[in-house]
């Protein structure tokens, strides 16, 4: 049986944060990030999570099948690392798939945001 989850790589200040889904479900990224992601990155940054829910691309993400990471980022070996101690696998390699860069709209949107309610204090 084919194991398969999406996790988010969240980069919360100077900390990187790997979250799955409970009892590593499949499920998409979207849902994923409207059930659970979202609410963690908008608390971080202070912003209303109704303003990110439409925004699952913002972040860092992957999908796990079976000891693959299917990343669409850069293949550093300590993000690796960190994705192997937070799943408890040291097996995980990576292999790249472009469905999993984020998305540069995405990403705009957010900065404007994080810049918005970071500096106005709303």
């Amino acid at each position: 049986m084919i194991t398969t989850f999406p996790i988010y790589i969240l980069r919360l200040g100077d900390e990187t944060v790997i979250v799955e889904p409970q009892d590593r479900q499949d499920v998409g990224h979207t849902d994923f990030w409207e059930a659970t992601v979202a609410s963690m990155v908008a608390r971080h940054f202070r912003i209303p999570v109704t303003k990110l829910l439409n925004l699952p691309y913002c972040q860092s993400r992957a999908r796990v099948v079976d000891n693959k990471v299917y990343y669409g980022g850069k293949h550093d070996p300590d993000l690796l690392e960190r994705i192997r101690a937070a799943l408890h696998n040291a097996d995980l390699q990576f292999a790249y798939d472009g469905h999993e860069r984020r998305l540069p709209e995405d990403v705009r949107q957010f900065r404007r945001l994080v810049k918005r309610y970071q500096s106005s204090g709303k």
